[in-house]
């Protein structure tokens, strides 16, 4: 099972992700974030993956992905709840990759780093 709750605050999208997020799953996520970017307008986006229990190279790919396609927008992504037991799932490739991206330990610092 994989659900997705989203809520707007202050110019942001705030996107909890709770489940398993993997190659199946991020699909559903991309096609939910491209529309919020294309269609909506949105730039700012913070994912907090504190209920996610596992992850693949697919669903930490999607997260890239949307970190570029935010960017190329002159957006902001931010990642919270990024635990380590998640880390210990994800090949060193693609963990090198994610440190990109920043990230926090919770919304409200998450909400600080985008700071709009």
């Amino acid at each position: 099972m994989f659900d997705i709750e989203m809520e707007f605050v202050r110019g942001m999208l705030f996107v909890r992700l709770d489940g398993i997020l993997s190659k199946k799953t991020s699909r559903d996520l991309n096609l939910v974030l491209n529309r919020m970017i294309n269609e909506q307008g949105i730039r700012y986006f913070v994912i907090n993956l504190e209920n996610v229990n596992q992850i693949d190279e697919d669903g930490i790919k999607s997260l890239i992905d949307r970190y570029f396609d935010v960017s190329m927008h002159n957006g902001k992504l931010v990642v919270c709840g990024y635990n380590h037991n998640l880390e210990s799932q994800i090949c060193d490739e693609v963990n090198i990759a994610f440190k990109n991206i920043e990230n926090s330990n919770n919304e409200l610092g998450a909400f600080h780093l985008i700071n709009i």
